[in-house]
């Protein structure tokens, strides 16, 4: 019975501490506008650099993603 209730209680704090240090592993600062602005021109998606159909949609792929963090500001 003892053995039981040690099995659960470790059970219950690997469960309960998981998420919280994976978040904080994968935590990352968001850049800011200009920050991505800049990159994009760096990395030759800046504004108006597309097909002559949509000459922006390039960069404004690139703003989003940036912003929301998908893009590493070092390469």
């Amino acid at each position: 019975m003892r053995a039981i209730f040690v099995a659960m209680a470790a059970t219950m704090v690997v469960a309960a501490t998981t998420p919280a240090l994976a978040v904080a592993r994968d935590h990352r600062p968001t850049p800011s506008f200009d920050t991505c602005e800049a990159l994009s021109v760096e990395r030759g998606a800046g504004p108006g650099q597309g097909s002559t159909l949509s000459p922006d949609a390039q960069h404004n792929a690139f703003m989003h993603q940036c912003l929301a963090g998908e893009i590493p500001l070092v390469r």
